[in-house]
């Protein structure tokens, strides 16, 4: 695997939110002038305006998921451990073996506070998604290149 792979796909997650944005609110807005369209898939107005609400939160979430995933693997492949930390834990041992700045683990620890929020309830403050993506890219840019 490559730490390139990883940034990409983290891209990507991005860009599915920003087409599942468009493609929710385009539905929202035709639903207005025709709301038999919504009839048909046993669909709300409520619904939708729910979905598109939660659209972000969940792309963090899925976002989030890509990154730890990843940070696991090179926990166990490349510094050769064995154990499960916690995201927390796993975040912080990371960051001291690659030298990442204080910052830029706050940063990350950020998202996953706001990941914890939206997954178990909390109020965590909300980071936007393309502000989440950017610090975990930047983090995940001090990680191993390949492994």
């Amino acid at each position: 695997m490559y730490r390139k792979e990883i940034i990409l796909s983290m891209g990507a997650v991005e860009g599915e939110w920003r087409a599942a944005t468009i493609a929710v609110s385009r539905l929202r807005q035709h639903s207005q002038s025709d709301p038999g369209v919504l009839v048909a898939a046993t669909v709300t107005p409520a619904d939708v305006r729910a979905c598109l609400v939660n659209l972000e939160p969940t792309y963090v979430v899925r976002m989030f998921a890509v990154f730890e995933e990843a940070l696991r693997d090179i926990w166990r492949i490349v510094y050769g451990r064995k154990s499960r930390p916690e995201t927390y834990t796993l975040i912080q041992r990371c960051a001291a073996r690659q030298h990442v700045p204080a910052d830029e683990i706050d940063a990350v620890h950020a998202v996953r506070e706001y990941r914890n929020s939206v997954v178990h309830g909390g109020d965590a403050p909300p980071t936007p998604l393309p502000n989440g993506r950017s610090a975990l890219c930047k983090f995940f840019g001090r990680m191993p290149p390949q492994w």
